[in-house]
């Protein structure tokens, strides 16, 4: 699913709050970047105005495509729960030697 513009004044509102670094037009376009960082940083209202335009399967969609490094734990069981869907350890990132980045919380062993 894509949206298309000219948006919505109130999604372009809230995709202003939640990707602060592109303009709100540019994060529209990018439909998962833009659900993954309202699922971290959004409040409820957010979430609200989003779900008007946007259907819940997007959502499933982003956490079974989720990028390492996004989701706070919080945030990862949260929507994970919300959609009936079973909990599975945070992304991680993984490094071309084929090592995989630190445990979730935790920097490289610290």
């Amino acid at each position: 699913m894509t949206l298309t513009a000219p948006y919505p004044i109130e999604l372009l509102r809230v995709a202003r709050k939640v990707v602060w670094y592109d303009s709100p037009e540019q994060t529209l376009v990018d439909l998962p970047t833009f659900l993954t960082h309202l699922m971290v940083y959004g409040s409820p209202a957010d979430v609200a105005v989003v779900e008007r335009y946007v259907p819940a399967e997007e959502f499933r969609k982003v956490l079974e495509k989720a990028p390492a490094g996004v989701y706070t734990q919080e945030a990862w069981e949260k929507w994970h729960e919300r959609f009936g869907m079973p909990v599975p350890p945070l992304p991680r990132r993984r490094f071309p030697d084929g090592s995989f980045g630190p445990e979730a919380g935790r920097f490289f062993g610290r």
